[in-house]
């Protein structure tokens, strides 16, 4: 179950991009896959046992510190 740290965005680096709004105590999406993502400001997790197409692209901000993150786009061969 490999769980990776998110990059963390600037705003202006996220302007343009939809922005999913995560929700302190609950992780955004939960289920299908076996990776997990973690803020990479407060290491809190974000999406829990998903695919990684679940996680491709994703802009999430963090509802416990408020970091925006994407995912860290590593690439399986």
């Amino acid at each position: 179950m490999p769980q990776f740290n998110m990059i963390l965005l600037t705003e202006a680096q996220a302007a343009g991009a939809e922005i999913l709004e995560h929700t302190k105590g609950t992780p955004l999406r939960e289920g299908g896959g076996d990776e997990t993502y973690r803020c990479g400001r407060c290491k809190t997790v974000l999406l829990v046992d998903v695919a990684h197409h679940d996680a491709h692209g994703v802009v999430i901000r963090c509802g416990k510190c408020g970091a925006i993150n994407t995912e860290p786009h590593h690439h399986h061969h």
